[in-house]
């Protein structure tokens, strides 16, 4: 048998999402992936993205349509350092849209904060200042002790953008107020500066302590001189507050000695909330209650929550002292068009395989629990002519993916186009187009990529969840907690400032629940193809967390018309909002007694309310709910790498990463680490302070391979494939103390499981595969094999009884003529082979005579020789009657009610073994178990790996030819081979060098049968 070089490592990817589209774009990174993965991204429905997917309405003029307000933060420096480096590798030509990153991703510095005093919600303007950074290039991360004159320099960056510095027509009180507090900013720069940067002072108790009481002082006088001007400026009043805070924040850095750490352990601080850290260490109470800490939390779905202080500190650092350029970037079209279309269209080019209307269904273990043995997924529609599908499509020369699939690609696509069913609906009611597609370990692929949301995770992840041997992977999926969310779009007759907004296009949060943010994105209306006579003027984007109303299906025959509900619900919330909290936003729209007035709102929908016509956005499955940070449960969050199974990778913002929060950052982080674990390699991870945690990655190394593939003198792998096989098996008779004494001494190595005879028979069987071929080489060989069967109740040990749980077959002996099936099987499964010369007949017509020559010792003596001898031959003898008449009356031969029961098994585990036997018989799929075993180099008596190992054994379609032949075969077996006894056979007859054992009945049969995989179900 030729024998190949090894493949490449098939990785399915399960979901489309940001997490997982990085890890597949940095394992593809390298020009020699392709030697190394195989790689296939499943994706339910028609889009990539996940929570972070867009689309073009192209029936509402390829408007773009969002699950949510899509922002990137300054800091994003692994999103951006991946999207430059696929903008770069897309290369768009010159004149295209969107042909660099900068042209994709615009500087925003504007933030609205709302805070509402005395019933009044007033406007808190705070303009960040720019720097000349720009966000992706690798820049390092400052530590704590670095961070600290940045975060002075900063706020005195932010006095000096203010416009009460620069308006002359400021009051003189008014300017002196905010110079002096500038000045005193100044102050504490340099003292602060001196103390952190002196060689070998430390951190000493007496000088930390001073100054952090200076810290308290600073900001109490602050307070006190400032307040009259504070309550009627609510924009310095904001400025104020982000210095209370800051100043906070430098003293709980100091006094938690994270100024002392180079790489922070954030989670330390998880188990108490941020505003709760913020009082301890001197916050006001009025500060901690400022809009600017509530857009903290706000950002991050989490305004009636609490968060982790840790995660709460490092993202707001990160976020507001880190920035690079700007604190937001705005995309200049929708997140699929930005984001996703670019690292699709650079993936497929590489040579990564998407398969879209994929939805994942399950994932499956092993019988031990130590590996995805299965992945299920629904295939939702097929695509005509059995095409690849071509998802996107080109809106004024840039390509976008639509919000609905591309029907005419698509099989039945009419009928799925006009009976309203969305495929990215939890509960979609349109049928599968076909059976389940079942991806199978070792047969389909080697490694499987979670990428989906972890709302997804207990419908998809059952198994796991259950898994007592796992109880980390339950506890993950309790404690990280996830959020329906609330968005929203509306398009306005007219621009933004006919709204009687009187600011520059703002991000505004936090604003009033049920809809607390707010984005002005009317720079997307040239993206999109609004005509002349259709006055689009402005968009704005509206989203926030939304407690659940009924409880969020799990299971997908659970979630029908949940999304429709949720629609419903959401457009409710966004009618009421707009009538009562619409007129401090756009105070020029309102209808006269009030509330927004809908004819403000573009509709081409003659008679319907405009309202009707603006594009509401829930969660169309539990994937695309929000992950939480909520106090105490990060610690929760598993490594991509802390599966718990071999070969499962995580991936997502529900992981644990370096940001362990919800957002594109996040999940950038967690795909990193992902391609990581996966290749053992050190990809660059900005920022990854969680390295410190992993100290057998530092740095990253190469996983040790599995198996070592050397070219020559390798065994195969399974799945093995017999074609043309030719069969004969003879029934015989023995002891069943004798098997069950062989069982137990071959098997019984597992105290949870036992392998039972049926009854008192076991099989002679002599097979020809014609045509014998495995999943790793090329080619086809013959091969014959013959050897005894014991068919044997697999059984669990449960509270002191026999459970029966299936039936399979051991084969304690076998033989075969050909060196490669000898060393594949022993190595792989552990069939006990040995090598023989066997003879077989050509047809089952006229003398069948069947023969194992194989080397034997001599029979007395250490200085004879082995010669190779005539183990066991044998003939069918016509005139002999069979004993039985058919295959059931040899099945039923073989399985003894009485001897089960004198071991144990009642009388329902009888019932469940019978029922067992005749769905193989109806199959022809059964398991075959082994006892795989390498004897110990050093103490010969002993094993240095021993497993007990069940593979499954399918029959392909029914047998060409299956009879029973005429009269028994007999079987002449040489004694001193101890055959007889071990197998307890019943021997009529011979001479004192072979005993006659003759066979009950004998059956012919031609057939095609693949063995697969095995499973590992116990091993030492």
């Amino acid at each position: 048998m030729v024998l190949s070089l090894s493949k490449p490592e098939r990785i399915v990817v399960v979901g489309g999402g940001m997490a997982a589209l990085t890890t597949v774009f940095e394992l593809t990174s390298r020009p020699d992936w392709r030697e190394r993965y195989d790689i296939t991204v499943y994706q339910m429905g028609h889009r990539l993205g996940g929570k972070g997917a867009s689309g073009r309405n192209q029936k509402r003029f390829d408007r773009i349509e969002e699950h949510g307000l899509h922002l990137f933060y300054g800091f994003y420096d692994n999103a951006f350092s991946v999207l430059r480096r696929c903008y770069e590798e897309l290369d768009r030509p010159e004149g295209a849209p969107l042909r660099t990153l900068e042209d994709a991703f615009h500087p925003h510095s504007l933030v609205v904060f709302e805070e509402q005093r005395g019933g009044q919600w007033q406007h808190q303007p705070l303009l960040f200042p720019r720097n000349d950074e720009r966000p992706g290039l690798g820049a390092a991360t400052p530590t704590p002790a670095e961070l600290i004159p940045k975060m002075l320099t900063f706020l005195l960056d932010l006095f000096d953008e203010q416009p009460l510095l620069k308006n002359p027509a400021a009051t003189r009180s008014d300017r002196a107020a905010l110079r002096l507090l500038r000045r005193g900013v100044a102050g504490l720069l340099g003292e602060l500066g001196e103390f952190l940067q002196r060689p070998g002072d430390g951190l000493l108790v007496v000088r930390r302590e001073a100054v952090l009481g200076r810290l308290l002082a600073f900001s109490r006088w602050t307070w006190r001189l400032c307040a009259p001007l504070l309550g009627r400026r609510p924009d310095l009043r904001v400025a104020w507050t982000a210095i209370d805070v800051t100043l906070a924040m430098i003293r709980g850095m100091i006094a938690d000695r994270l100024v002392e750490e180079t790489a922070v352990d954030w989670l330390r601080l998880d188990h108490e909330d941020f505003r709760a850290w913020l009082r301890r260490h001197g916050a006001s109470d009025e500060a901690v209650a400022a809009s600017t800490v509530a857009g903290v939390y706000a950002g991050a779905y989490m305004a009636d929550q609490e968060i982790g202080a840790g995660t709460a500190l490092h993202w707001t650092l990160r976020m507001l002292y880190t920035y690079r350029g700007a604190l937001f970037y705005k995309m200049q079209a929708g997140m699929g068009d930005v984001v996703f279309a670019p690292l699709y269209l650079v993936l497929r080019a590489r040579g990564v395989k998407f398969r879209f209307f994929h939805r994942a269904d399950a994932l499956h273990l092993s019988a031990d629990r130590s590996r995805v043995d299965e992945v299920v997924f629904g295939r939702q529609i097929a695509v005509t002519r059995g095409r690849e599908y071509e998802p996107l499509y080109d809106v004024k020369g840039l390509p976008c993916w639509p919000s609905e699939p591309l029907y005419d690609q698509l099989e039945n696509g009419d009928a799925l186009a006009h009976s309203g069913e969305n495929l990215e609906d939890w509960g979609t009611q349109w049928p599968d187009a076909q059976e389940p597609l079942v991806l199978q370990a070792g047969r389909d692929f080697d490694r499987v990529l979670l990428g989906i949301g972890l709302g997804a995770v207990p419908a998809l992840c059952a198994e796991m969840i259950a898994d007592p041997n796992n109880p980390r992977f339950a506890a993950m999926v309790r404690a990280v907690k996830t959020t329906h969310t609330a968005s929203a779009q509306l398009w306005f007759r007219g621009d933004l400032a006919s709204t009687g907004w009187q600011l520059p296009p703002p991000v505004m949060i936090p604003y009033a629940m049920p809809l607390d943010t707010w984005a002005d994105m009317s720079h997307l209306l040239p993206r999109e193809s609004f005509p002349g006579h259709v006055p689009a003027g402005s968009c704005a984007y509206l989203t926030a967390a939304m407690d659940d109303n009924e409880e969020p299906p799990v299971r997908r025959e659970d979630a029908d018309g949940y999304c429709a509900r949720q629609t419903t619900r959401i457009r409710t919330l966004v009618e009421q909002h707009l009538r009562t909290r619409s007129a401090h936003l756009w105070p020029a729209a309102q209808k006269p007694g009030g509330g927004l007035d809908h004819r403000r709102l573009v509709s081409t929908d003659a008679g319907a309310d405009p309202l009707d016509w603006q594009h509401f956005s829930p969660c169309l499955n539990p994937s695309d709910r929000y992950v939480r940070s909520i106090r105490g449960s990060t610690f929760h969050r598993l490594d991509a790498g802390a599966s718990g199974y071999d070969n499962l990778v995580l991936c997502g913002d529900w992981t644990m990463n370096p940001m362990n929060l919800g957002c594109v950052e996040g999940a950038t982080m967690s795909g990193i680490r992902a391609a990581q674990v996966i290749s053992g390699e050190a990809f660059a991870l900005h920022d990854d302070w969680l390295a410190a945690r992993r100290p057998a990655l530092r740095p990253p190394a190469r996983e040790r391979p599995r198996y070592i593939q050397r070219a020559l003198n390798e065994s195969t792998s399974p799945p093995y494939e017999a074609r043309a096989t030719a069969m004969y098996a003879a029934v015989l008779a023995a002891d069943p103390e004798r098997l069950a004494d062989l069982c137990e001494r071959h098997l019984g190595l597992n105290p949870e499981r036992c392998y039972l005879p049926l009854g008192p028979s076991a099989v002679f069987y002599a097979q020809h595969n014609h045509a014998l071929s495995a999943v790793d080489a090329p080619g086809v060989v013959p091969e014959r094999d013959f050897g005894f069967l014991v068919p044997v109740a697999v059984c669990e040990r449960r509270a002191g009884k026999l459970t029966p749980v299936g039936v399979a077959v051991y084969m304690p002996y076998l033989w075969v003529d050909l060196g490669a099936a000898l060393l594949g099987g022993r190595e792989v499964l552990g069939f006990p082979k040995g090598q023989a010369t066997l003879g077989f007949p050509t047809a089952p017509t006229g003398a069948v005579e069947l023969r194992v020559d194989t080397w034997m010792p001599p029979a007395t003596g250490r200085s004879g020789a082995w010669r190779e001898e005539r183990l066991i031959d044998a003939r069918l003898d016509g005139s002999a009657r069979s004993r039985v008449r058919s295959l059931a009356d040899a099945l039923r031969s073989g399985f003894d009610p009485a001897w089960l029961a004198s071991r144990g098994v009642d009388l329902a585990g009888q019932l469940r073994l019978l029922r067992a036997l005749t769905l193989t018989l109806r199959t022809g799929g059964l398991r075959m178990v082994f006892l795989k075993q390498y004897r110990d180099a050093a103490a010969c008596d002993r094993a240095c790996y021993q497993a007990i190992v069940e593979a499954p054994c399918t029959r392909a379609g029914a047998p060409r030819v299956a009879a029973q032949l005429p009269g028994a075969l007999q079987l002449r077996i040489l004694r001193r081979s101890g055959l007889l006894g071990e197998l307890g056979l019943r021997a009529e007859g011979g001479d004192s060098e072979r005993a006659r054992v003759p066979a009950l009945a004998t059956f012919y049969t031609e057939l095609d049968f693949t063995i697969g995989a095995a499973d590992v179900v116990w091993a030492a």
